[in-house]
């Protein structure tokens, strides 16, 4: 069943996704299925637990991201796994545009979301929805540093990263090289990615390092912030 849904105060956004913005944020989330979202947690919290969790932030990232979107000509759009976009729309409302995650692996789904912008000629950061310190500053930071970078990354404490964001100018090829043969869910990601990048010469910005909340002993990072209910 849905949860009731996180309203936002826009305009509906037709179902043909049409990008005209400067830049691009692409959020990659999942619905809140029990079971389904936040396993690791499940352990220690179970099924709703983890659920309840993933949903706060997930409104908590949204939050921030309309924050830095209201300011700047920025396209905002949301790619999900594990539901219709009826879902999503139940859950989150009509004001975002949905895009469903398309490939095999999580490297697979993040270059074809990235390869899609970039064949149109923007600039776009990916970020996930595991880290409750994101904020509308550092996202604004992220998107400002592409119009002096190749790329710019956020790294997170457990060896892999929060953010990804690439410039227009940098290749479909480039691109798609840096989510191959990567060891996802280890803590080699990031410099395995890094290594990538800079083996194409890609000029990178750093933001700071953050704490995703993927395991139970992430949720000290998770309960000294405030998030909605």
């Amino acid at each position: 069943m849905a949860s009731p849904g996180f309203q936002r105060n826009k305009k509906s956004i037709p179902d043909t996704f049409m990008p005209s913005s400067q830049d691009l944020v692409i959020l990659f989330t999942r619905y809140p299925s029990p079971g389904k979202c936040k396993t690791r947690l499940i352990p220690v919290l179970g099924d709703q637990g983890a659920v309840r969790i993933h949903q706060q932030l997930v409104r908590h990232i949204l939050k921030e991201l309309d924050a830095c979107i209201s300011r700047d000509n920025t396209e905002l759009c949301i790619y999900y796994d594990g539901c219709s976009r009826q879902d999503m729309e139940a859950w989150l409302g009509n004001g975002y545009s949905f895009v469903q995650q398309e490939g095999e692996e999580l490297g697979q789904r993040m270059a074809q979301a990235l390869i899609q912008t970039l064949g149109q000629g923007q600039n776009v950061i990916l970020l996930g929805s595991d880290c409750p310190d994101i904020s509308a500053s550092l996202l604004q930071d992220a998107l400002d540093s592409l119009h002096h970078h190749d790329m710019v990354i956020g790294p997170a404490h457990d060896g892999g990263y929060y953010l990804i964001g690439l410039a227009r100018n940098v290749s479909i090829d480039a691109c798609r090289n840096l989510f191959s043969e990567i060891p996802w869910s280890t803590p080699q990601v990031l410099s395995k990615t890094l290594e990538r990048a800079q083996k194409q010469k890609l000029h990178i910005h750093t933001l700071p390092t953050l704490h995703d909340i993927d395991r139970a002993d992430d949720l000290k990072y998770f309960h000294h912030h405030s998030h909605p209910q």
